[in-house]
């Protein structure tokens, strides 16, 4: 039976101290993945379990996805493209003239991205993110309030308190996925930057737009004309040189820049290209021209 595995039983006790140290797992959580109790784990490292032969092969399938997950290929980090520009150009024209700004477009073509590198360069920044169960008052106020530390949770004072933080703070509010918010929540957040002075960065998809605009009923002409700066971002803003710095560490071929650029002109954005790439080098070992079209057909991208 222990001719099955290819590592002695001494080996293996070493394999799972390492890769119990290297991860900074718990030895509850790594008996979870091995599929065994706590406390036979701790028999096994103790090199004294009396069937060795049983565990071992779970020990070896552990650090051998473990060192497949470490080299499995990784998604292409920031790049300053043209949409990354844009976005973060919006955001610090909020952040120095404390105005509202609205962008908006396709997805799938780096604005989150851009928004997460300006949170990372300007410790001022509050980024929040927008879920449909959080696109009311009530929602809105508890993400920012979490943000500024505010305990308060009384509605009516709530708002005060967040105000109250932000005047004269420096900073700048930056809401990803605006378009799940409610026409009266974004009238909230032009009352918390009218008090308050600060900038309030909304980005999204072209819904957040279209409700900021109204239908040119007057109820929404107090809302519209706070919007500062309107940025549409598209797919057709993506250009070669964009997706050539995305994959700038692959060392792509032209052929095979060309392909992705295509793809990330369609509606899949860079999000798609980016996506191809990574699984092209996970199933196939390595990036050509011809591999990359394999799996854009296989995944029916492009």
């Amino acid at each position: 039976m222990a001719g099955e595995s290819s590592m002695t039983y001494e080996e293996a006790i070493k394999a799972l101290i390492a890769y119990r140290n290297e991860t900074k797992k718990s030895q509850r959580t790594i008996a979870k993945e091995l599929g065994i109790s706590d406390g036979l784990v701790s028999s096994f490292l103790s090199g004294k379990y009396r069937a060795p032969h049983a565990i071992i092969p779970k020990v070896e399938a552990l650090v051998a996805v473990k060192e497949k997950r470490r080299i499995a290929p990784r998604e292409p980090g920031f790049a300053e493209t043209t949409i990354a520009r844009m976005v973060m150009d919006a955001i610090s024209y909020c952040h120095l003239q404390g105005k509202i700004a609205v962008v908006y477009g396709d997805a799938g073509i780096g604005k989150t991205m851009a928004i997460r590198e300006y949170l990372k360069e300007n410790s001022l920044a509050i980024g929040i993110t927008v879920s449909p169960s959080y696109a009311s008052i009530t929602g809105i106020n508890e993400l920012i309030a979490e943000q500024l530390g505010v305990r308060e949770r009384v509605a009516r004072k709530i708002y005060s308190e967040i105000t109250g933080k932000l005047r004269g703070s420096g900073r700048v509010l930056v809401i990803d996925e605006a378009q799940h918010l409610t026409v009266r929540t974004l009238n909230h957040l032009r009352c918390i930057s009218d008090e308050s002075g600060v900038g309030i960065a909304l980005v999204g998809n072209d819904e957040v737009y279209t409700k900021m605009k109204g239908s040119g009923r007057a109820d929404f002409a107090q809302l519209f004309s706070r919007i500062g700066m309107r940025k549409q971002v598209l797919t057709g803003n993506i250009s070669r040189g964009d997706v050539e710095a995305v994959f700038k560490e692959a060392l792509l071929d032209g052929e095979s820049v060309e392909l992705l650029f295509r793809i990330a002109r369609t509606n899949y954005g860079l999000r798609g290209a980016v996506n191809v790439f990574v699984n092209t080098a996970a199933v196939f070992g390595g990036i050509t021209a011809p591999e990359l079209a394999r799996m854009a057909k296989e995944m029916n991208i492009g």
